[in-house]
């Protein structure tokens, strides 16, 4: 039986997800459709309208209708609930269930590409303020992170995902282990953060394929000590210029394509209904596209 699959967003032509679930779902030897589909901001009952009719099996989701959906689902998981974004919807006998599967992604990328990587007791850095980043904060604290630094260039975007943070401690949804702050962005800032930091992560689009901009500065990496891992949710290009600085500098770098990875088969698990040898077909997609 094939099954019918759809990403949906507003800009939607640069989505790599029909070329990874593709992938995954030809390892799996399943029959499929995968469709990219422009759904702008307020066509979300249109596309869930037609979505129903022509039986799609479920859909992913990116900007702008991660946090959009949410009044459309007739369920939700307990971890997109508590992220409050959903990134995959299932649809079964016509209701919408919905899903977030980009923190346990990231985390899955962790474990199998750096060797087992646990964020529990560890420092980390977040450059940026952008909708994962209140996302990967939220598991971090789960997970009970030491502390978690957040930096960018508008202050307040930041404290805002730290108080959403403590916000979610406070009413018990996470222990309270996780010490969080937020800051500028600056250089001079970063540098002053960076004692004993476990991980670094850019959040921002700075280095991406297409976008004008960069780090204009990447001294601060000087001060990162050799045993943290650098890690740069882009993954096109494969090495930005804060990954080739980190890695000259000595550290562990990590990009974003096995986190896009492991978020999509963590999807697949909900759509197939099964659970799946993520390891293996990490492994098999690895080889095959390497």
């Amino acid at each position: 039986m094939t099954i019918k699959l759809n990403v949906i967003g507003d800009p939607i032509e640069h989505s790599k997800s029909p070329e990874v679930h593709g992938s995954i779902l030809n390892i799996l030897k399943i029959p499929y459709e995968y469709e990219k589909v422009k759904v702008k901001k307020n066509e979300l009952d249109k596309y869930i309208e037609n979505a129903i009719k022509n039986n799609v099996t479920g859909f992913n989701l990116t900007m702008p209708h991660k946090v959009d959906i949410i009044p459309y689902l007739d369920g939700i998981d307990s971890e997109a609930e508590l992220f409050g974004a959903v990134n995959t919807v299932k649809i079964k006998d016509n209701k919408l269930y919905g899903y977030n599967t980009d923190a346990n992604g990231f985390i899955t990328s962790l474990n199998l590409g750096q060797n087992g990587f646990n964020v529990k007791g560890r420092k980390i850095i977040i450059l940026g303020a952008g909708g994962v980043v209140s996302t990967l904060a939220l598991k971090f604290s789960q997970l009970e992170a030491s502390k978690i630094i957040i930096l960018n260039r508008t202050v307040q975007k930041a404290e805002a995902i730290c108080m959403r943070v403590m916000s979610a401690q406070d009413n018990g949804s996470i222990n309270k282990v996780t010490s969080l702050k937020f800051d500028s962005s600056n250089s001079k800032n970063v540098k002053n953060y960076l004692d004993d930091c476990d991980m670094i992560i850019n959040a921002t689009p700075l280095g991406m394929s297409g976008i004008p901009y960069d780090y204009t500065d990447l001294s601060f990496l000087d001060k990162l000590n050799k045993e943290a891992l650098a890690v740069d949710l882009i993954y096109n290009p494969e090495k930005t210029a804060f990954l080739k600085y980190a890695e000259k500098n000595g550290n562990k770098i990590m990009n974003g394509y096995g986190m896009l990875i492991c978020q999509a088969i963590l999807a697949d698990e909900i759509y197939l209904d099964t659970k799946l040898d993520i390891s293996k077909l990490y492994t098999k997609f690895i080889n095959f596209h390497c």
